[in-house]
């Protein structure tokens, strides 16, 4: 169904990168066998090292006959090491579509490898939760559930990745690992959000001040348990 826009990227890739260019993968849905006909397409392009302008090289990619398409580079030593979870998962269920490449597991115990990844994260959505209490005071209510919503399921994701789990976008399949490793409170409060971002999402009407209040509410009792303590990049004797 996919195959001919998948030989478009892989040809323009090829072309692009040339001799830089070690491998292209695909992953999520497409990889797995449970897309639907309207699902994005999902790549990875490993690259033998960056170079200035890469951004630049993939950027009219994101649309192809009509499909979105998430098109992820990285450098084959980061592929190696792993230093996001993404570039596990993409060794565990990722089909290659050109090239070779090393996909053996990176042997390090997640919090060893992903411990950048991680403070990153915080910092990351952090600040997002910022910008919706900025939105709150400027009285710009309508964007904030989703900002909320997408910052505490990235931080999540995060944290689940830190303990080997989680490299799902699916709240479906969140929900049950939250509750096992952050308990069924937060479980609640993600669950919550994730109600109130699908019932706003596509609405026409204003969302109230007390249910944008609620969102940053929620989002907040949900870093708090998550980000409570830092990874150490040497130790990881305290619990997240």
């Amino acid at each position: 169904m996919i195959q001919t826009t998948l030989e478009k990227i892989r040809d323009t890739l090829v072309e692009r990168f040339g001799t830089r260019l070690k491998c292209v993968l695909l992953y999520g849905s497409w990889a797995t066998g449970t897309a639907r006909k309207d699902s994005d397409i999902d790549l990875l392009a490993v690259l033998q090292e960056r170079a200035l302008g890469d951004g630049k090289a993939i950027a009219d990619l994101f649309l192809v006959d009509n499909r979105e398409i998430s098109l992820v580079t990285c450098t084959e030593d980061e592929f190696r090491r792993e230093n996001i979870p993404l570039h596990t998962a993409v060794k565990r269920e990722g089909k290659i579509l050109w090239g070779n490449i090393d996909r053996n597991l990176n042997p390090e115990p997640p919090e060893v490898k992903y411990a950048d990844f991680f403070r990153k994260s915080q910092e990351f959505e952090s600040r997002k939760l910022e910008m919706a209490k900025k939105l709150l005071e400027d009285d710009y209510l309508s964007g904030i559930p989703e900002v909320c919503f997408v910052a505490a399921k990235h931080a999540l994701q995060a944290a689940l990745a830190m303990k080997g789990e989680g490299y799902s976008s699916k709240v479906a399949v969140l929900l049950p690992l939250v509750r096992a490793h952050f308990g069924p409170e937060v479980a609640e409060e993600f669950q919550k959000l994730s109600e109130m971002y699908s019932r706003t999402d596509f609405s026409l009407e204003s969302v109230p001040r007390k249910e944008a209040k609620e969102a940053i509410h929620l989002a907040e009792k949900v870093f708090e348990k998550v980000f409570r303590f830092l990874p150490d990049k040497n130790s990881f004797s305290r619990q997240i």
